[in-house]
Order: C-alpha cells, then sequence, then structure tokens
C-alpha cells in the first residue's frame, strides 16, 4: 500500500533554511582557529624573523576580522594555488577571508610554509 509523503510544514522549511546553516556555519573554522593552526607552538608553529608568535597570530586575527567586515567576492583569488616569497596576496572581503580558512583548515603545515619545499599554499601566510 502507497502512501502519501507527509506534508511539510512552514516550520520545517524555515528550520531546515534558517536554522539549519547559522549551525552548520558554527562548525567551520574561524579566525581564531585558523590563525592558531599557523603559529601557536602545538599545531605549524609557523615563525617569521623579528616577529613573536603571538605578533604573528595577533596581526593574522586581526587582518583576518578585517576582511571578514567587507562584503564581496573571490574575485580571481584562490588560496588552492601556490605563491611564493615575491607575490603579495590580500584578503580584501569575507568571501576571501573565508576561503582562506578553509585553505588553512585542509592543508598539513608543510603545505602552508611557503619557505618549506613543499609549501606556499593558502597564501597568504605572513
Amino acid at each position: 500500500m502507497l502512501r502519501a509523503p507527509p506534508e511539510v510544514s512552514v516550520r520545517q522549511i524555515l528550520f531546515v533554511g534558517l536554522v539549519v546553516p547559522v549551525l552548520l556555519a558554527a562548525c567551520g573554522p574561524t579566525c581564531q582557529s585558523t590563525c592558531q593552526k599557523l603559529y601557536s607552538e602545538q599545531q605549524c608553529n609557523l615563525q617569521r624573523p623579528g616577529k613573536s608568535s603571538a605578533e604573528l597570530y595577533g596581526d593574522c586575527v586581526d587582518y583576518c576580522e578585517t576582511a571578514l567586515k567587507e562584503p564581496g567576492s573571490l574575485d580571481g583569488y584562490d588560496p588552492y594555488s601556490r605563491g611564493g616569497t615575491s607575490n603579495s596576496v590580500t584578503l580584501d572581503n569575507e568571501n576571501q577571508a573565508a576561503s582562506w580558512m578553509y585553505c588553512v583548515e585542509q592543508q598539513a603545515c608543510e603545505r602552508l610554509d611557503y619557505r618549506s619545499g613543499q609549501g606556499g599554499f593558502c597564501q597568504p601566510v605572513w
């Protein structure tokens, strides 16, 4: 015996359309978690001459959070393309910052540091 599909209520549509995306967004990377991965001693511990890990972390969070305040598109930005020491990559808006954070989250530390033979991905990394 075939049954008619259950009716979908407006409340269910609103839940799936509005609440679920918010809950999923909360599970992704943040500026803090991304910068922590890059510069904490417990994770990648990337270092730069003349800068402490705390300075690198603070600059990273400020830079990321500033980009998140600006709406915009990727506009050609691709964090998965390999960069080097000579190119200057900037994050200008929220979509670029989000793509950068997801890239960092997915990569091994060796692939993030442009000074390693395998690195240069997910630019910018200061």
